[in-house]
């Protein structure tokens, strides 16, 4: 084998070992850049308090614990259009008044079991002249962080590095291009 071209390949697979686990480790919150979003510690607060509601602790952490609410923050920021920004911002404002309205207190204020209620209701609405339906979005990015955090694929999911593993030497009976 030629020298040079063994120490060519050496090295890109050493950049190549140093960069992957850069791009491919779950996100934390310490990952998260900071958002743009101009969300009052208000609104922050009932986001958290949404996506809490969307998947509330038990034997594992809940959604709030896992900081899914900054997820969810950061990729509207970043991700999304300015028309879907605001009818995201406008959705608080919704939240608010329907549970003013079927329980005369504050989201925050409401327990858990009316809470869902309350989103379910929201999420039943048609989305008159809107492109989005505020509880299915907050619903849709809850579950992506959730699932994509580092604990839960760390502690729940077979997750593997890459390359990963290697079946080698695997038994096959019957393939479909046997004639047999």
């Amino acid at each position: 084998m030629n020298r040079r071209n063994l120490l060519k390949i050496l090295g890109i697979s050493a950049v190549g070992v140093a960069t992957v686990p850069l791009w491919l480790d779950a996100w934390t919150t310490d990952d998260l850049p900071e958002d743009s979003l101009e969300l009052n510690e208000d609104k922050k607060l009932l986001l958290s308090e949404i996506v809490d509601t969307l998947i509330p602790p038990g034997e594992i952490p809940g959604a709030k614990d896992l900081e899914v609410d900054k997820f969810v923050r950061v990729i509207v920021a970043n991700c999304l259009e300015e028309d879907i920004q605001r009818e995201f911002l406008a959705g608080f404002d919704e939240l608010e008044s329907v549970a003013k309205e079927m329980y005369d207190k504050s989201f925050k204020e409401i327990p858990n079991k009316e809470r869902l209620i309350i989103l379910e209701k929201m999420a039943a609405n048609k989305n008159e002249g809107k492109e989005i339906n505020f509880v299915e979005f907050v619903k849709e990015l809850t579950i992506t962080g959730y699932m994509n955090s580092q604990y839960v694929m760390e502690n729940l999911r077979d997750y593997e590095f890459i390359p990963g593993r290697f079946d080698g030497s695997f038994p096959v009976e019957k393939t479909i291009y046997s004639t047999t």
